[in-house]
């Protein structure tokens, strides 16, 4: 009977897999470690493999594809604040001469979500009854239900249309399913329902371990939640219950995304674990590649880790982006941004040049530094991705990824607070920020007045390139009108743009880019699931 139900888990294992992934080749599994479905959802050990399992598959979309679609997503690619050069540029530029939804990032988004949820359905399904105890039972449960969540979350928001399941795949439902668009409300009614349970399952443990969910992300979830649905009141008690319980604060901005500072500080709410010798560490990525400048390459300079290392120089912050800061006494604009690069090979021979060792690279000082050149040697580079230890011209990075920061739960706050009408409060949450951010001596360091503009210039300089910025245009209904306005790039430092590519998101952009097109395998392989309108 064992081998039987084991034929049946690998057969539904591999069924999933390739329904997703549009294969239509079988794959031939083999179970060389004996390790049972009996183990995994019937123990605590087994239970607490096949959550850690969540993990993995989470950080495999960061490691796969040169780390393109992450940083995709996780870089802003296609809002107001982006400039994206390369990597999976179609989206970004909303092409109308490509089909959309054979797009990788489209596709591999799509893909992990939903093989987090199957694995979630089981866990929980199987989990719910398994003999162990209650203490153990929520411990393990808790993560699973905050991790159904997010997925869900995720998939709502950015395709609208989605397909609901909390059923685990068996050789009883596998024939014969049926895929149907669910409705928006009975998708926030099922990541309400699992949040809420996730935040009982935690009790009063606010402990945070690096690469782990914990109730500090089970409740910032649950609130922005609620400001999806229009639910200020419970955004601003789930945001202030972090605030006034949990165990996070902020710190100064130059320790955040330092070589050791990125997985311990205060404000670390999830963080992708990435070690190579770390238990639980993911495989290498290559996520700062994408946000660093080929600056190494130009004659007088060398690949550094305070240039970035060695980059391909496809995402970068755009002009307007950039001028969001104030330059003098915004401490993140150094912190979080490397705005200017300089030549900085002492065996070079400079001695019959106008520019020096030191010296800053600038727009037309050689014939290297015009045209596209210029954009590729000297756009800003986001720090926030920025490799700290590996050797300068490695490829391989294993740097921890940050997802949740502390600073989006007082953002949180502050938008609740505003809605329901208490300016004082949404006030006092975003200085805090600014406090902690912005020098003293600047005579404009606090806000003094509230609105959903002092919010989203908030937003872009603090969680700017933290895949977050998309989500914020969406729900606010101004997505389209930004990327009109400021998408892409059309001049840096006096250089107009090489290519027209690189701004006609401005024009392309229709009210349909709202949401992402369905990938055509999934359509293909659910039997005609409907496109989203307009792809």
């Amino acid at each position: 009977m064992k081998a039987k139900i084991i034929q049946y888990k690998i057969f539904i294992f591999i069924f999933f897999i390739l329904a997703i992934c549009g294969c239509q080749k079988y794959l031939k599994e083999e179970n060389p470690s004996q390790v049972t479905t009996d183990f995994l959802y019937t123990t605590s050990n087994g239970l607490q493999a096949a959550v850690t399992g969540l993990y993995t598959i989470e950080r495999g979309e960061v490691s796969t594809n040169q780390s393109n679609d992450f940083a995709f997503s996780m870089g802003d690619a296609g809002t107001d604040l982006d400039f994206d050069r390369a990597a999976v540029p179609n989206f970004a530029w909303y092409r109308s001469d490509v089909n959309l939804a054979n797009e990788s990032e489209v596709k591999s988004w799509w893909n992990m979500w939903y093989k987090i949820i199957e694995r979630t359905n089981e866990i929980i399904t199987f989990g719910r009854t398994a003999q162990i105890t209650d203490t153990e039972k929520k411990t393990i449960l808790r993560e699973a239900y905050v991790y159904r969540a997010y997925a869900y979350f995720w998939l709502v928001r950015k395709y609208d249309n989605i397909w609901l399941d909390t059923i685990p795949t068996t050789s009883h439902n596998v024939d014969g399913r049926s895929f149907s668009v669910a409705k928006q409300s009975d998708v926030y009614s099922l990541i309400v329902s699992d949040l809420n349970t996730a935040i009982q399952y935690y009790g009063s443990d606010w402990t945070v371990v690096p690469g782990k969910f914990n109730q500090g992300v089970a409740r910032l979830l649950r609130a922005d939640v609620a400001l999806w649905q229009k639910d200020y009141q419970t955004a601003a008690t789930q945001s202030t219950t972090i605030i006034a319980n949990g165990p996070f604060s902020l710190v100064d901005p130059t320790t955040i995304f330092t070589q050791d500072g990125r997985d311990n500080t205060k404000e670390s709410m999830y963080v992708m674990q990435f070690d190579q010798f770390a238990s639980g560490g993911g495989s290498s990525h290559s996520m700062p590649l994408n946000f660093s400048g080929i600056t190494g390459r130009m004659p007088g300079c060398t690949f550094a880790s305070d240039l970035g290392g060695y980059g391909w120089a496809r995402i970068h912050p755009n002009p307007y982006f950039m001028s969001l800061y104030d330059q003098k006494y915004d401490k993140r604009y150094n912190a979080y941004w490397k705005n200017y690069y300089t030549y900085n090979n002492p065996a070079f021979d400079f001695s019959k040049l106008t520019y020096h060792y030191g010296d800053t690279l600038k727009p037309n000082q050689n014939s290297l530094l015009v045209g596209l050149n210029f954009y590729e040697y000297a756009m800003p580079g986001c720090k926030k991705y920025w490799d700290w230890v590996k050797v300068p011209s490695a490829t391989a990075s294993y740097n921890n990824v940050y997802i949740f920061r502390y600073p989006q739960v007082l953002l949180i706050a502050a938008e609740a607070y505003m809605n329901l009408g208490d300016n004082v409060k949404a006030l006092s949450y975003i200085n805090m920020i600014r406090q902690s951010r912005i020098l003293s001596t600047c005579p404009n360091q606090l806000i003094t007045s509230m609105n959903q503009s002092v919010l989203l210039d908030e937003y872009a300089r603090e969680l700017g390139f933290e895949g977050q910025r998309w989500f914020l245009l969406k729900r606010l209904g101004v997505l389209i009108d930004r990327i009109k306005m400021y998408g892409g790039v059309t001049t840096f430092q006096g250089v107009p743009s090489p290519s027209t590519n690189f701004y006609l998101c401005r024009t392309n952009v229709q009210s349909y880019h709202v949401r992402w097109p369905i990938p055509q395998t999934a359509i293909d392989a659910m039997g005609g699931f409907p496109q989203n309108q307009g792809y």
